[in-house]
């Protein structure tokens, strides 16, 4: 049970920061106003760090909201789960419960920032 909800806090915890990655490093799409980021329609760069991470949490509950917050924790607990089952050792298994969510936690974003190559623009 605990192992579970290792894997859906660091779940929830990992999309916010990776969320913040995909900002800086590749594209987020922000709810009613575009793509940001270096590859999107706004630089993030050429905005005030405040403004760019008001942005990213904005875009993060609007689409956690619509899906991702039942999409992440159902994935952390399975990770949770999974990955405390098969590992035995506290210290392994406390990283790679870390590691393995962090990882599931990177798809709905990577998802959402490639979205309009597959569907279209929005």
């Amino acid at each position: 049970m605990i192992n579970a909800l290792k894997g859906v806090m660091i779940a929830l915890v990992a999309s916010l920061l990776i969320t913040i990655i995909f900002a800086y490093l590749f594209r987020l799409p922000i709810p009613l106003a575009g793509y940001i980021g270096p590859f999107g329609d706004f630089s993030s760069y050429g905005m005030q760090v405040v403004a760019v991470l008001r942005s990213v949490f904005v875009a993060w509950i609007f689409y956690g909201l619509f899906g991702g917050f039942s999409i992440l924790p159902a994935s952390g607990v399975i990770t949770g789960v999974i990955i405390g089952n098969k590992y035995s050792g506290p210290k392994n298994k406390n990283r790679v419960i870390v590691m393995w969510s962090s990882t599931i936690s990177a798809v709905p974003v990577f998802i959402l920032s490639i979205l309009d190559y597959s569907f279209g623009p929005w």
